[in-house]
């Protein structure tokens, strides 16, 4: 039998920057349309000239089409077109998988999930499956749809969306606030400390709420330390020490008193919760849908 001819095509990602440049004669929105910078748009189509070795668009002055770029066009065009049926007509015929979500605990449990009921109202058939990792997952090959992250954004050659940028201070119960007086820096060296741990640095948040509130010679490596917000809320209420928290995160407690913040010190920690995407996958509808929703959720944030 007969081995099949390979065929020797350009990158794709080349082919459908040139596309989307060609049919609108500029590299901004095509940049807007792929959901890349200008300058990756520019380095695609560089790249397939390269390839091809010819020039597909003449730059100087307005943008224009050089006769092999007019000829390649509406190939690529019907393609991408006829693709687009095929898989939408796949589509149609079977079940919408499930939208998979990895998600950091307390920020799932209090900021998520109150607000799910909203997004699971206006998508009633489709299913959802939320993790909760201890940490961010390796989201380049993570089993998951997409991720809110936590820290600061370092991630490449994904989509992130800021949701909420992290402002943390002091949270007691109201037993430990009592006569704390206007001395911030005696109340906390005179009672425990509660720490969320953010992986191997187990003392991050006071050490950084200590720095900005120019208490940077007071030693915070002490207390308890624990894997979630949701942990030292819970030893916060029961007295258990200080937690160094995001007040957004315990709405109900402070707003029944179980836990009080006693000092106006605020400090914004430089971390933000933000939300990652891939890409090739941007467009798919179940992606689409809960992106929007979440960035409206948190357009204030």
């Amino acid at each position: 039998m007969a081995q099949p001819t390979r065929r020797r095509l350009p990158p794709l990602n080349a082919l459908r920057a040139f596309e989307a440049v060609a049919r609108s004669l500029s590299f901004t929105k095509a940049a807007d349309q792929l959901l890349v910078t200008q300058s990756a748009v520019s380095r695609q189509v560089k790249n397939l000239e390269d390839i091809l070795g010819v020039q597909l668009l003449k730059r100087k002055g307005p943008l224009e089409l050089t006769e092999e770029g007019r000829k390649l066009l509406p190939v690529l065009t019907g393609s991408f077109d006829k693709i687009a049926e095929v898989i939408a007509g796949i589509k149609a015929t079977h079940a919408n998988p499930p939208l998979t979500l990895s998600l950091p605990p307390t920020f799932a449990r209090r900021m998520v999930m109150p607000r799910l009921a909203d997004f699971q109202r206006k998508h009633p058939d489709l299913e959802i499956r939320i993790d909760t990792p201890p940490s961010n997952v390796e989201f380049a090959s993570a089993p998951v749809d997409m991720a809110i992250f936590f820290g600061s954004n370092t991630v490449d050659a994904l989509i992130v969306d800021l949701l909420m940028r992290e402002e943390f201070t002091a949270v007691c119960s109201p037993r430990l606030a009592a006569g704390a007086g206007n001395d911030l820096a005696q109340f906390i060296r005179s009672r425990p400390l509660l720490h969320v741990r953010q992986g191997e640095d187990l003392y991050q948040c006071w050490s950084i709420f200590a720095a900005q509130s120019g208490l940077e010679d007071m030693p915070v490596d002490r207390g308890i330390v624990l894997e979630t917000a949701d942990l030292v809320i819970e030893s916060a209420i029961n007295d258990g020490g200080i937690g160094m928290l995001d007040p957004r995160l315990l709405p109900e407690e402070l707003k029944s008193g179980r836990l009080v913040t006693p000092f106006k010190t605020a400090v914004k920690s430089g971390r933000s919760y933000f939300l990652v995407s891939r890409v090739e996958e941007i467009e798919i509808p179940r992606i689409a849908a809960f992106r929007q929703w979440v960035i409206d959720q948190f357009a204030n944030g």
